[in-house]
């Protein structure tokens, strides 16, 4: 692969970015085939490949730095140790300079010739572009998960895609900056976009086997559906906590008031001598107890809110920044805003 200028006048129009864990034989076969597909898009010059190398422990180092030595468009990001494919996603993005990152894993079996379609489909307006693996190269049960998966984060969170694990994507620089990626949440960056308010669809792509080694993630990963969960309340509630702990806490408090206010009516009149004693009651130890639950739950909430309170400022200018698309001025006349993170 030949050396190549730094693109005259500017930043690069293109990021390809590719997290690898113990993928050393497949890098060169990759590099060479994603250079290909921009030799034949005419845009050589306005590309960048860039590896993170999440902890490989192979020779995943020293074929980098070969190909980094004999190829100016490939750089490396290097994590200290392996972090998890989020992590990895993230560290990446931070040091992007394309307009339009396209992210892919480094195991062969997503095909960078699937590139242009995913960048044509990108230039009729959307923000993201979604692979979708029709015919997926994988086990029968990680093909059935993968349709349940799919089929319960559609209902849940109403975004239409078929494949929202598909590691092959193309979106907006402006994108991959609002983006939060840690812990397993790479599986949900199109419903991370979509919750944002941007525009996400879906492209049909090839997929090929593994040529190499075996996949290190497990076929039945229930912690997703925790991630799912964590990240509708977050967009519903991230900003009014105590609208979801205050309605909780009153279906709790509202029932368990009126059974007490009764209870209390109740040993009242045993007092005066029409009624009988509620003391030994269960029902008393239930009502007193929900009532206490309720509270405690309201209290959480208001807590939440408050802790907010301090911290809303900062965080409301990120997010109008994230959603500013420009400003007109007095003049009448629209100045476009690039917000940074």
């Amino acid at each position: 692969m030949a050396k190549r200028a730094q693109k005259d006048g500017g930043g690069l129009l293109y990021s390809v970015l590719v997290p690898i864990h113990n993928e050393a034989q497949s890098i060169e076969e990759l590099c060479g085939r994603v250079e290909r597909v921009f030799t034949s898009l005419g845009k050589l010059k306005d590309f960048e490949l860039i590896f993170v190398d999440d902890g490989s422990t192979d020779e995943t180092s020293d074929v980098l730095r070969r190909i980094i030595r004999m190829n100016d468009s490939v750089r490396a990001v290097v994590l200290r140790r392996n972090c998890g494919k989020s992590l990895a996603l993230s560290a990446g993005l931070r040091h992007v300079r394309g307009d339009v990152v396209i992210t892919m894993d480094g195991d062969l079996q997503d095909n960078p010739e699937d590139i242009p379609a995913l960048l044509a489909k990108l230039e009729q307006g959307y923000d993201m572009v979604n692979g979708w693996r029709t015919k997926r190269h994988d086990t029968l049960v990680r093909r059935v998960g993968s349709r349940l998966y799919n089929a319960t984060v559609k209902l849940i969170s109403g975004l239409k895609l078929h494949d929202m694990n598909c590691g092959m994507k193309a979106y907006r620089a402006e994108v991959g900056r609002a983006l939060g990626l840690y812990g397993q949440y790479h599986r949900y960056i199109p419903l991370q976009a979509h919750l944002a308010g941007f525009r996400v669809t879906e492209q049909i792509i090839t997929n090929s086997p593994r040529k190499f080694g075996a996949s290190r993630f497990r076929t039945f990963r229930y912690e997703g559906l925790f991630d799912l969960m964590s990240l509708i309340f977050l967009h519903r509630y991230g900003l009014r906590p105590l609208h979801f702990f205050g309605t909780i806490s009153l279906i709790l408090i509202l029932p368990s008031a009126a059974v007490i206010a009764y209870l209390v009516f109740e040993q009242v009149g045993y007092w005066l001598g029409i009624g009988t004693p509620v003391f030994n009651r269960p029902l008393l130890a239930l009502s007193l107890t929900t009532f206490l639950v309720g509270v405690l739950i309201f209290s959480t909430g208001f807590v939440c809110d408050f802790i907010l309170h301090h911290q809303i400022q900062g965080r409301m200018n990120n997010i109008i920044g994230l959603n500013l698309v420009s400003v007109t001025g007095g003049d009448g006349k629209e100045e476009c805003e690039d917000p940074e993170p």
